[in-house]
């Protein structure tokens, strides 16, 4: 936060910027309301192989016309036939978020789907839980997750439920996510974060949660001088539509009318190494009986090293494969004497050949495949060494009896 607070002041500094950003057309005005715009780019049929190569691995946004209108839960979903399946399942309850405006604090409760019904269209409150199993019969997964080994990305779906008028944070997500809407409207505000990376990361200042402190209503340009140079893809995504949102893309959401949908969260380093689809997935089209009822999905059990290596496959999938990338990386604008520096390269050095296997200074999926948790708790000790020569100064009164642990939370964090 200081360094973020140092980096505003100095902007302002220079050029007497902050009277520039006050003066912005989009100063205390909702997010993304000023552009500049682009044009999303918009398609009707969409197979396995074309997504992956052409939109997953890019990192190309994509917005996908009618693409749910056949789902057996795009025609049923009325409040009388969710009532009567919630019915078959009575103890079962959904998490209810209690304001309609998002704040990752806000108090939550959680109430059967019939309970919820009763009241939603009179409350603020905003149904955001996992599709419940008694309706998962009705959803379909989407075309591009169909073909092969795709449906083994799928991680997790998650139904919001609203009357209407809501609006997210301005936020990040941690996995790929398609977005449906099978009731009502979406306005959606992106923006490209590998193509505008530093605005990017002071806009999402909340690491822990991966999202902004800004008021999206009223958006201060003084405290985000940065944001005056973002480009901004905005469009209203209809019932019966799908938006495929990259990994780590900026975004924010409001919602209109009686207003249902569904994020297909997937984790594409579940096929690193195995991403290349057969030309039958070139045009496949849409099965309507692969369900998800049918499917076996779900988060991957909470294992720290797992997930370390799926954090390793995501900056190599990024395009981090050589040595000078893991150190920008690491150091990134981080500002070290040269002692500092020079010792910290050098440990990152020994770390990237633990990963280099033959040696060549380029990261190969196999090589990231191949790890195992002896390689990647030695790589983990390497990067708290240097996480300590930078930060030694506020981690010298630290109890080393919690070190582990302390390692364990902030590697979570980074993830």
């Amino acid at each position: 936060m200081l360094m973020n607070y140092l980096l505003i002041l100095l902007v302002c500094l220079v050029g007497n910027q902050c009277s520039e950003t006050a003066n912005h057309p989009g100063h205390l005005k909702p997010f993304g309301s000023s552009g500049p715009y682009l044009q999303i780019e918009t398609v009707n049929d969409l197979p396995t192989k074309i997504f992956f190569s052409n939109y997953v691995k890019p990192k190309r946004a994509v917005l996908m016309k009618n693409f749910v209108n056949q789902f057996p839960a795009f025609v049923k979903w009325n409040d009388q036939y969710l009532n009567d399946n919630s019915y078959t399942s009575p103890d079962y309850k959904v998490l209810l978020e209690t304001s309609k405006k998002e704040t990752r604090n806000q108090e939550t409760i959680s109430l059967p789907l019939h309970d919820f019904l009763l009241i939603y269209n009179t409350s603020q409150l905003y149904m955001v839980n996992e599709v419940p199993p008694y309706i998962k019969k009705d959803v379909v997964l989407p075309q591009p997750l169909q073909c092969a080994q795709a449906p083994s990305v799928l991680e997790e779906t998650i139904m919001w439920f609203s009357s209407g008028g809501t609006s997210s944070v301005t936020h990040t997500d941690d996995y790929e996510n398609i977005l449906c809407v099978f009731d009502g409207i979406k306005e959606l505000v992106l923006v490209d974060y590998f193509k505008h990376k530093k605005a990017a990361d002071m806009i999402i200042d909340q690491h822990k949660g991966a999202y902004s402190s800004m008021d999206v209503d009223k958006v201060d340009y003084e405290k985000f001088p940065l944001i005056k140079e973002l480009e901004y893809y905005r469009f209203n995504l209809s019932a019966g539509d799908c938006l495929y949102i990259p990994y780590k893309w900026v975004h924010q959401v409001r919602s209109y009318g009686r207003n249902l949908a569904i994020n297909f969260w997937f984790n594409y380093e579940r096929i690193f190494g195995n991403d290349e689809f057969g030309q039958e997935c070139s045009e496949n089209k849409l099965d309507l009986s692969k369900t998800l009822d049918t499917l076996t999905y779900g988060p991957v059990e909470d294992n720290f090293f797992y997930n370390f290596k799926i954090f390793i496959m995501r900056q190599v999938n990024l395009g981090n494969r050589k040595i000078d990338q893991w150190i920008s990386l690491v150091l990134g604008e981080k500002e070290l004497n040269d002692e500092k520096k020079e010792l910290s390269i050098e440990m990152l050095n020994e770390m990237f050949s633990l990963m280099d296997f033959d040696g060549n200074g380029l990261l190969s999926d196999d090589e990231v495949i191949d790890l195992n948790e002896n390689s990647i708790e030695h790589i983990l000790g390497i990067l708290n060494e240097v996480e300590s020569i930078i930060y030694e100064d506020s981690e010298q009164n630290e109890d080393p009896e919690d070190e582990d642990e302390l390692d364990e939370e902030n590697l979570r964090e980074e993830l």
